[in-house]
């Protein structure tokens, strides 16, 4: 998924471009990333030790992963209240260890 600044919002979207890289996505989606920045940091503070410093590098270093099942269409009120949590997935390999106070 990518990122895109949306005009005149202060959050942008995340969203499957396979198209831009001449692929065809059999379920394209996406979503408001403030939506999803919020539901990845609360589950990682979920899975990982309290310690764990949150940024875009322990995130990959730690391999979270968020899967983006696609949505409905539409633009109805109900969409704007929040995110579908059920239609997101999150993984990751393994909880970072702890790291040893010196």
């Amino acid at each position: 998924m990518y990122f895109a600044l949306r005009k005149g919002y202060p959050y942008g979207d995340y969203g499957c471009r396979a198209t831009a890289r001449g692929d065809v996505c059999p379920a394209p989606s996406s979503v408001r990333s403030d939506w999803l920045e919020e539901y990845v940091l609360s589950h990682y503070h979920q899975t990982a030790p309290a310690e764990a410093e949150v940024t875009r590098e322990a995130l990959l270093r730690d391999g979270v992963r968020v899967t983006v099942a696609k949505g409905r269409k539409g633009g109805d009120a109900k969409r704007m209240t929040g995110p579908d949590t059920s239609r997101l997935a999150f993984t990751m390999q393994a909880p970072p260890a702890v790291r040893p106070e010196n």
